[in-house]
Formats: structure tokens, C-alpha cells, sequence
């Protein structure tokens, strides 16, 4: 399961690619907006502190703007994938941009028909929103189902994690990554307890045993 950061905070990730488990950055419209920066400040910021793909959604509502906006966006930066909204004038985008060979990941996904409407127009990866949708686990196995089914090489990205829970049930689940707020890469990262118990134990024991030129 590839972990990806929702987020754009440069300080979380900067340490997911320190820690070496970091895919990529997802960005929409509101973490943006609410940032206090231009996308533009914080699409450079976020490609300079770590080596994976960002994505970047567009805010046009017509597929001919939506193509304009990705062709933009992808001047920008080869590594930057578009996001586009699965609606109809979305698919027609993503359709037209496919061909193209542009990286889109589709995006608001609440429905396993979503997802196969997407997988038909050559998304390369398609995000359902989990916690927003009612029958999330059910949804959740209908587009694994999907994706198994049919052989489509679409990429599932899970967004929209909660709690604990709804990371669990994705790990469970074997979806192909999740895409983390800051609070829940923090509970996936942190140190456990029981690992440094562990590691007083072997130093107590080390220090208690012959001494080592090799470790000293």
C-alpha cells in the first residue's frame, strides 16, 4: 500500500521523504486556498522537498477549460498529475487528455460506476472520497471488484481518511495506496512503545555480555 500526503504542509513532507515510505503529494482547491500561498509558491515548494509526483486539480467546470488548465499545469511540471472531478464534462476531459498520454487522477469519486466511468476514459489513478461515502466498505470492495474484474491498470488512491479505522480497513482491504492528512501520517509514523522497551532490553543485555571491537 503506497502511502501519498494530503497536505501542504512542507514540514510533513519533507519527512515522509526523509523516511523513505513517501509516493507523492495530493493537493484540491481548498487545501490550497486555505495555505496562504499561490498554487503556484506551493506546487514549487512541495516538487523541490521531496522526488514523487503532486497532484494538482483544476478548477474549471467545462471539459474544453479543464484541458486548457492540465496543459498548464503540465508546462509547469512533467511531475505534477491533474486532478479532474468525475462528472460528465470531466470525463470528457480526461477522455480527450488520455490520448494525450497526461497522468490524471479522477477525483470526488463516491461510486463504484464513477470509478468504472473513469477507468474507461484512461484515469490513471482514481480517488474515492471514503469517509464521505455512506456505505464507505461496501463502495470501497464494489471498486477493488471493479478493478480486479476488468483488468484495468487504474491505480487506486483512498482519500479522505479519517480515523485510524478508515486506514485500517484500507490496509485490510489491500488497496493499491491511501493519500493522509498530516494528523493520521503522524499515528501511521510514530514510535511505538513497545519497540523501545525491546531496544532497552538488548541494550542491557549488550552492556552485560563480553565487550565488542566490532560494536563497540
Amino acid at each position: 500500500m503506497d502511502i501519498w500526503l494530503d497536505t501542504t504542509d512542507i514540514k510533513t513532507i519533507t519527512l515522509g521523504s526523509q523516511l523513505g515510505i513517501l509516493k507523492g503529494v495530493t493537493t484540491n482547491p481548498s487545501l490550497i486556498g486555505k495555505s496562504g500561498k499561490s498554487l503556484e509558491e506551493n506546487l514549487d515548494e512541495i516538487l523541490k522537498c521531496q522526488s514523487g509526483p503532486v497532484t494538482a486539480q483544476v478548477t474549471a467546470v467545462d471539459h474544453s477549460n479543464m484541458i486548457e488548465q492540465a496543459e498548464t499545469l503540465r508546462e509547469f511540471s512533467e511531475r505534477i498529475i491533474v486532478k479532474i472531478p468525475v462528472t460528465q464534462e470531466g470525463l470528457k476531459a480526461m477522455a480527450s487528455l488520455s490520448h494525450l498520454q497526461f497522468p490524471v487522477m479522477a477525483t470526488a469519486i463516491f461510486t463504484p460506476f464513477q470509478a468504472l466511468l473513469a477507468c474507461h476514459v484512461g484515469a490513471t489513478y482514481i480517488a474515492p472520497y471514503y469517509s464521505r461515502i455512506r456505505d464507505s466498505l461496501d463502495t470501497l470492495e464494489g471498486i477493488l471488484l471493479t478493478l480486479d474484474r476488468y483488468d484495468f491498470e487504474t491505480e487506486l488512491v483512498v482519500a479522505s481518511l479519517k480515523t485510524q479505522e478508515d486506514l485500517e480497513d484500507c490496509f485490510h482491504m489491500g488497496v493499491d495506496a491511501v493519500t493522509l492528512k498530516e494528523d493520521l501520517f503522524e499515528t501511521l509514523t510514530e514510535d511505538q512503545s513497545g519497540t523501545f522497551e525491546t531496544l532497552d532490553e538488548f541494550s542491557k543485555d549488550w552492556k552485560s555480555g563480553k565487550p565488542s571491537k566490532l560494536l563497540p
